[in-house]
């Protein structure tokens, strides 16, 4: 499968999604914001990754005072646009930690905008590096290690969104759509040898 990525203005994508795809035998080519819209019929499929915080007016929401990171706003604009003529297209969407988020907000769900000081939970180590892990349950009773990096998660799912799968302090770590389009997980599959293959449901 041919992938369109998305990468923001405030860093550059890592490598290392384009590096798990091809461990599956997919290709990636990654977008830019200021970049013009991409021919959507050139791409099987949409893969939103990991970063920083969503603007919170986008779920009706301001700026936490200490706990919001520097939003994205070129980013914001390109992803929302690109996953809604996706979406549009009828073609497969994946999401990836702040993607899953963007997904969720786009068909109107919130998300608690910092874990530790909303709900008293820790799921991202200072600085980032190394990870935190911990268990998740998926919704067939499947049970995995993952790796955690966020400060942020779904509360309120959106509009035909299923939370698939959930830590064992409750917040959700995965979710699909009730066609089967969209699947996004919010731990960080690329980062682990083979873990991409979960999401893509080609493990």
């Amino acid at each position: 499968m041919r992938f369109l990525l998305t990468g923001g203005t405030l860093n550059p994508l890592k490598d290392e999604y384009q590096t798990a795809l091809a461990r599956f035998g997919h290709s990636g080519v990654v977008m830019y914001p200021g970049e013009p819209m991409p021919d959507i019929n050139a791409f099987d499929a949409l893969l939103l990754p990991g970063g920083g915080d969503i603007h919170p007016s986008r779920f009706g929401k301001m700026l936490l005072n200490n706990k919001s990171e520097t939003p994205d706003i070129p980013r914001d604009e390109l992803e929302f646009a690109v996953l809604d003529a996706f979406l549009q297209a009828a073609k497969p969407v994946f999401g990836i930690c702040r993607g899953m988020q963007v997904i969720n907000v786009a068909l109107g769900g919130t998300i608690w905008q910092d874990l530790p000081s909303q709900c008293g939970v820790t799921h991202a180590a200072p600085g980032g590096e190394p990870p935190l892990t911990h268990w998740v349950t998926a919704e067939n009773g499947e049970r995995m290690t993952v790796n955690s990096y966020h400060h942020q998660a779904i509360k309120d799912p959106g509009r035909g969104l299923l939370i698939t799968a959930r830590s064992e302090d409750g917040v959700a770590e995965a979710l699909r759509g009730e066609t089967g389009q969209i699947r996004a997980v919010q731990w960080h599959p690329e980062k682990q040898m083979f873990g991409l293959g979960w999401l893509l449901g080609n493990r």
